[in-house]
C-alpha cells in the first residue's frame, strides 16, 4: 500500500504550512463564538441536520467544506480497504487544521464504506442523495420515473440509505452543458418538489448553466435561499462570456436569493486566480457576501489500479488539493488578495450554517 501522505507532501511541509496560517485559523474560529447567543440570533431558530453520526444543530457545524467527496465512483473490491484508509488520512488532516464539517456530494455511494470512515474520525460528515451527470449514473437511477425518483429521495432523506439509519442531509443534482436535457429537467423538478415537502436544501453541478438551473428550480417551487450552484467560476463553462458577463449572471442568482460555491483555488489552468478573485469580490462588493460558499471539491478515483487524486494524471500539482488545502493554501491566498478574516468566516462558517438552518 502506498504511503498516502508522502505522495501528497511530507508531514513536515504540511505542518509548516499549517503554522503559517495559524493567524487565519484563529480569526476563523474567534470572529463569532458558535455557541453564543449572538450565533443563535444570527442563524435564527436553531435547526438540526442529519449527519453520519446522527442529528446536530446547524449552528454547531463550524468550519464547513460544503462540496466534497470522501469516495468517488466505483471502488474496486480489492481497493476498498486502501480507499477507506486513504479517506480517513485525508479527513484526519482536515481535522488537524481546524475543519469541523464535510458535506459529501456523491449521491450514489457505498454507505458501508462511509460508515467505516465515519467511525474513525470525529469530524461531522453530511451525505447527499440525488444524482450526478446522466452518463455517470447507474441505470438503476436513470431508468426511474419521476415518481420513483422522488420516492428514492424521500427514502434516503427521511428513513435511511441502503437499509441503514443514516439519512442524507442535502439533495444533489447535476446539469451538463445547456440547455438542460429532458432527464435533467425531470430530476431537477423532482428535487424541487421533494425539497418543497421536506425543506432540505439542494446543491447543483452548474459549470455551464447556473442561471437556467436556478430559474427551473424556482419555477418548480424551490426556495431560492436553499439552493447553491457549484463550479460557476470554471472558465471552460462560460460559453465565450467575459468574466464581467459571467459575474452579471452570478449577481442575478444572488439577487434572487441563490448561493454560489467556489472551489477552483489552485486550478489556474481552469480558472485564473485573478478571475476567481474578481467574481468573489464582485459578489461581496454588491452586498452578497452572505451568498458566497467556498470548498475544495476534492475527489479521487481508481483507474486501472492507479489512484488518481483530482486531475493529477494531467496536472500533478492538483494532488495536494485535499480537504486541508482550504486552510493551508486557499485561506492565506484569499487574505493576501485583500479579503478580510470576517469575509472568510462568512464563507466557511456563517453562510453554510445559515444555508442549512
Amino acid at each position: 500500500m502506498r504511503n498516502t501522505l508522502t505522495t501528497m507532501q511530507s508531514r513536515r511541509a504540511f505542518f509548516a504550512k499549517s503554522t503559517k496560517t495559524a493567524l487565519g485559523l484563529s480569526l476563523l474560529s474567534s470572529t463569532l463564538p458558535l455557541g453564543s447567543e449572538a450565533a443563535i440570533n444570527l442563524y435564527g431558530n436553531i435547526k438540526s441536520i442529519s449527519t453520519m453520526k446522527g442529528t446536530m444543530a446547524t449552528k454547531d457545524l463550524g468550519v464547513t467544506l460544503i462540496h466534497e467527496h470522501l469516495l468517488f465512483g466505483d471502488i474496486p473490491k480489492d481497493k476498498k480497504r486502501e480507499s477507506v484508509d486513504f479517506a480517513v488520512t485525508l479527513v484526519k488532516e482536515a481535522e488537524r487544521v481546524g475543519i469541523n464539517t464535510i458535506v459529501d456530494l456523491s449521491p450514489t455511494r457505498d454507505i458501508q464504506l462511509y460508515q467505516e470512515i465515519a467511525s474513525q474520525v470525529s469530524l461531522n460528515i453530511i451525505v447527499s442523495t440525488g444524482s450526478y451527470i446522466h452518463r455517470m449514473m447507474p441505470v438503476s437511477i436513470t431508468n426511474l420515473s419521476e415518481e420513483q425518483y422522488k420516492d428514492r429521495l424521500r427514502e434516503e432523506l427521511t428513513k435511511g440509505i441502503s437499509g441503514t439509519t443514516i439519512r442524507a442531509g442535502i439533495i444533489k443534482v447535476a446539469g451538463n452543458k445547456t440547455p438542460l436535457t429532458d432527464w435533467e429537467r425531470m430530476v431537477f423538478r423532482a428535487a424541487a418538489k421533494v425539497h418543497q415537502e421536506l425543506k432540505v436544501p439542494i446543491a447543483t453541478h452548474a459549470i455551464f448553466n447556473p442561471e437556467e438551473q436556478f430559474n427551473w428550480l424556482v419555477k418548480n417551487g424551490a426556495d431560492p435561499t436553499k439552493l447553491f450552484f457549484s463550479h460557476t467560476e470554471a472558465k471552460f463553462g462560460w460559453g465565450g462570456l467575459t468574466r464581467e458577463q459571467r459575474g452579471e449572471q452570478l449577481l442575478r442568482i444572488a439577487k434572487g436569493g441563490g448561493h454560489l460555491m467556489f472551489n477552483n483555488f489552485g486550478y489556474v489552468f481552469d480558472t485564473p486566480w485573478e478571475d476567481l478573485v474578481f467574481l468573489i469580490r464582485l459578489l461581496c462588493n454588491h452586498g452578497f457576501r452572505d451568498k458566497v460558499l467556498t470548498s475544495v471539491d476534492c475527489y479521487w478515483h481508481w483507474d486501472n489500479g492507479k489512484m488518481i487524486v483530482n486531475v493529477d494524471d494531467v496536472h500533478p500539482e492538483t494532488r495536494k488539493k485535499t480537504y486541508s488545502y482550504m486552510i493551508t493554501d486557499a485561506v492565506p491566498d484569499l487574505l493576501k488578495a485583500g479579503f478580510s478574516a470576517k469575509d472568510i468566516h462568512s464563507f466557511l462558517v456563517e453562510n453554510p450554517a445559515r444555508f442549512f438552518g
